[in-house]
């Protein structure tokens, strides 16, 4: 069994299902309203459970009620929580505003900052996956040891971390290709190899500094939530290159199992 180091958050998402679109000004309806457990670490790392890997955690949650009760749910899905930090405070949940087409509207809590997340003593895996800004220098040491790393590309300013793939959508990097290599190498390194590109629909770029290739995603599947596919796709890449699959394939898989997945979501 493969062993994964996820390194990202753990989110309380409160989901409003809007019952129309989102304009600016109107007077908002919503269907339901629920809260249940999300973010990039929690997504992923899912993922990568369903498909056979072990998966260590590195994340924060908060002491309270809320925190220690996703401490439990995350031992009871089967992660390996034992770099999970608990801190005190109060946990704040994520608000997505979500559209009967499946497009959301995250609001996050502002005024207040992550630490720099740290793992709990050693840190061993066949690979790891970032999600996160801050990583305190004892990680990122860590991390050098690790054969495949791959990062997602930082929105904002953020902690340098080798990393050898740099995945992000079309939509949070509009600019030339060449512009966002450089922003990738910049946090990557020396190590990087391909920059992986989503854009919904359209065709998936992979661009190594020089030439770039595609790759054909699956059908979009309509009408239902978003929520944590970027972050699904980006579980199953890596879990591809591991069994053997080149960046192209892999790449073209991710999207094939994330599009099944949204279709058993959309079946629930």
């Amino acid at each position: 069994m493969y062993r994964v180091i996820v390194i990202g958050s753990v989110n309380h998402d409160r989901v409003w299902q809007l019952a129309g679109p989102l304009p600016p000004g109107a007077r908002l309806r919503f269907s339901a309203r629920e809260i249940h457990l999300g973010g990039g670490g929690f997504h992923t790392g899912c993922q990568l459970l369903e498909l056979g890997a072990g998966v260590a955690l590195v994340t924060s949650l908060m002491e309270d009620e809320q925190g220690l009760s996703a401490l439990k749910a995350l031992d009871g899905k089967g992660f390996d929580t034992r770099h999970v930090t608990v801190l005190p405070g109060e946990t704040m949940p994520l608000e997505i505003l979500l559209e009967p087409n499946g497009e959301r509207t995250i609001l996050a809590p502002g005024g207040r900052s992550r630490p720099a997340f740290s793992a709990n003593g050693a840190l061993m895996g066949d690979a790891a996956y970032i999600n996160a800004l801050l990583l305190d220098e004892a990680l990122v040491s860590r991390l050098h040891d690790i054969p495949l790393v791959i990062s997602q590309l930082p929105l904002r300013p953020a902690t340098p971390r080798p990393a050898d793939y740099i995945l992000t959508s079309r939509a949070d990097a509009p600019d030339d290709l060449e512009t966002v290599w450089q922003r990738a190498s910049g946090i990557a390194g020396p190590r990087l190899k391909m920059l992986v590109l989503r854009d919904g629909a359209r065709r998936i770029t992979l661009y190594d500094g020089f030439r770039s290739v595609h790759a054909d995603p699956a059908p979009a599947v309509q009408g239902v939530s978003t929520i944590g596919a970027g972050d699904r796709f980006s579980g199953a890449f890596l879990f591809a290159l591991l069994s053997g699959r080149d960046a192209a394939s892999a790449a073209a898989e991710a999207s094939r199992s994330t599009a099944n997945w949204l279709r058993r979501r959309h079946s629930c």
